[in-house]
This record gives C-alpha cells, sequence and structure tokens, in this order.
C-alpha cells in the first residue's frame, strides 16, 4: 500500500470521518461476497472538529490462558478424579455465563478473588513497565459530513 503524501492531521481526519460519516455496518450487509479491484472515489469530507488527546501510559494487562490454566488444575488431580474434575468444570462455567454482572461481582467479592485480583495488581502488575498508550482520536458524527463526488471501477 503506497502512502499518501498528505499532513497527519488530514490523514487522521479522513479516517475518522468515514468511521462516523458512513453505515459500514448496512454497507457490508449490502454487499455480495466477492473481489472488488480498481474501486475509485472521489470524496469531500468534512470535519467541524477533531480532537487528539494527549498519548499516556497504563499498567500493562495480561490474558489469562484459560485453557493452560484448567490443564494445570487438572494435573494436581489423580487420574481417577480428573473426570469428576472435568464434569466441575463444565458445571460452573456454564453457571457463570449464565450469571448476571452483579452476581458476579457479590460471587468475586464473597470469594475473595476480588481481594486476590487487587494483590495481584498491587504486588505483581504495578512492578512491570508502563504500556504507552496514545490518545484517543475523536469527532462527533454531527460534525461530519461525508460526500461522495464520484464512484467507479478500473477495468483492468
Amino acid at each position: 500500500m503506497t502512502q499518501a503524501n498528505i499532513d497527519p492531521k488530514f490523514a487522521l481526519a479522513i479516517l475518522n470521518a468515514t468511521k462516523k460519516g458512513i453505515d459500514a455496518k448496512t454497507a457490508r450487509e449490502e454487499t455480495e461476497p466477492g473481489v472488488y479491484q480498481g474501486i475509485v472515489l472521489d470524496l469531500h469530507v468534512e470535519v467541524d472538529e477533531m480532537r487528539v488527546a494527549p498519548d499516556t501510559d497504563k499498567s500493562p494487562t495480561a490474558s489469562i490462558p484459560l485453557l493452560t490454566t484448567c490443564a494445570l488444575m487438572l494435573q494436581r488431580f489423580q487420574p481417577n478424579d480428573r473426570d469428576k474434575a472435568l464434569d466441575v468444570f463444565r458445571q460452573v462455567m456454564t453457571q457463570a455465563m449464565d450469571m448476571g454482572k452483579d452476581q458476579q461481582k457479590k460471587l468475586l467479592a464473597d470469594s475473595g478473588v476480588s481481594e486476590l485480583e487487587k494483590l495481584l495488581k498491587e504486588e505483581v502488575i504495578s512492578k512491570l513497565p508502563r504500556v504507552p498508550v496514545k490518545g484517543a482520536v475523536t469527532v462527533k458524527p454531527d460534525e461530519v459530513r461525508v460526500t461522495v463526488t464520484g464512484m467507479s471501477i478500473k477495468k483492468n
């Protein structure tokens, strides 16, 4: 892909304006599967105001590998207890998926898992290097106008 010779502010404006000014979900629903080549669009884009927040940093987050955690737990059971452990896993996973947010919060608090999470954040995650985060770019949908002035598909 070639880079447009464009000021980065204008590139951000185009990207965010087209995200806000065009209904991508409807467009996808109305487009047949296939390969479309040589699409050429002439656009007129207006953005009344675009805000670019300052860069920040945050504590790193790590996804807990659920299946690896399950495997490690199963290793701690005797071979003849594994089927029972798997059955309990299935039951509690189903139960957890059926719980509402308030029930989940209460369970985590009552079981001590919320306190464990707090301790892990304080004792482990807080000691990891912070991760840089680019500031958000925002435009309000009512402050954006995208007008297509020409559409064509090049013939090969």
